[in-house]
């Protein structure tokens, strides 16, 4: 073999080992500063099994890997979040928990959130319930229902609009419209209570949330009524508008009234327990 023959092979041997040297390198950086490397498998033959025609053979943060072998893409994405921490595309990183947790999953807190297997936060929807035959268009404007001098006992219905997202739904139309009110240690049976149908809108009301999503209406607790050979439990109709749309119509009700387990339209899930002072907090989700 001539001189220059064997130069050239030598040269090409090199190269190729400096190439190779050089993917080697990328690679371990990779491994090393907290970032994914992909497309790295190798087949026996040498070449790579990764990704098809048009692969481009390894990539480190900061990069994407793409195949169109198929006539289509596929891209896996390498961005870096602030914390050093890498995501995929459209997902929301969730730093670890005490525990080691990365807080994904399904794991739902006390407030209803959860957490998806995009690491984004969800908020379950309020269940809906009955409308009932008692709505009425035109409901008046305000959060006060306590005016009309009737003896009974005093609730406050404190509140938050949120949608799914677990976010403030600001501006929303809460109505709420309930039965009279039952007397302080009143019994059923004592006084049916009935939904006031005169122009006066007695315990009917409804408010627009504030920027954060909240609501508050001052009533007092209604009392229960015959539906058929059965009393409902006393219960509080609520309903939520969003941008002009009906977007839910549910019922809340209170732990430990006598008639919830027989009711057909109880959910335990609604029943309020107003403290002391009468205060009851809730978190609409539509």
């Amino acid at each position: 073999m001539s001189e220059s023959k064997t130069s050239r092979r030598v040269f090409v041997v090199r190269a190729a080992q400096t190439l190779a040297a050089t993917q080697v390198a990328a690679l371990w950086g990779c491994a090393h500063d907290g970032g994914g490397a992909t497309n790295t498998s190798t087949a026996t033959d040498g070449s790579d099994t990764s990704g098809g025609a048009g692969s481009s053979g390894f990539c480190c943060d900061g990069g994407t890997s793409s195949s169109a072998g198929d006539g289509g893409s596929s891209t896996s994405a390498g961005d870096r979040s602030p914390s050093g921490d890498s995501t995929a595309a459209g997902s929301t990183s969730s730093s670890p928990d005490a525990t080691g947790s990365d807080g994904s999953g399904d794991a739902t807190d006390s407030s209803g959130e959860s957490s998806s297997e995009t690491g984004a936060t969800v908020c379950e929807p309020t269940p809906a319930d009955i409308e009932g035959p008692f709505y009425r268009p035109g409901i008046p404007i305000g959060g006060n229902l306590d005016t009309h001098g009737e003896v009974g006992v005093g609730l406050t219905l404190a509140g938050r609009v949120l949608d799914v997202g677990c976010q403030p739904q600001a501006g929303a139309i809460v109505e709420i419209w309930h039965a009279s009110p039952v007397a302080p240690g009143g019994a059923p049976g004592d006084d049916d209570a009935t939904y006031d149908s005169t122009d006066e809108y007695r315990y009917y009301g409804q408010l627009a949330t504030a920027a954060d999503g909240s609501f508050e209406f001052q009533t007092l607790r209604p009392g229960w009524y015959l539906n058929g050979p059965q009393y409902r439990p006393a219960h509080v109709h609520l309903k939520v508008w969003v941008g002009g749309t009906e977007r839910l119509v549910t019922q809340l009700y209170f732990v430990g009234d006598p008639f919830n387990d027989i009711d057909a339209w109880f959910n335990p899930v609604m029943a309020l327990s107003p403290d002391d002072a009468g205060l009851a907090e809730i978190e609409v989700v539509v």
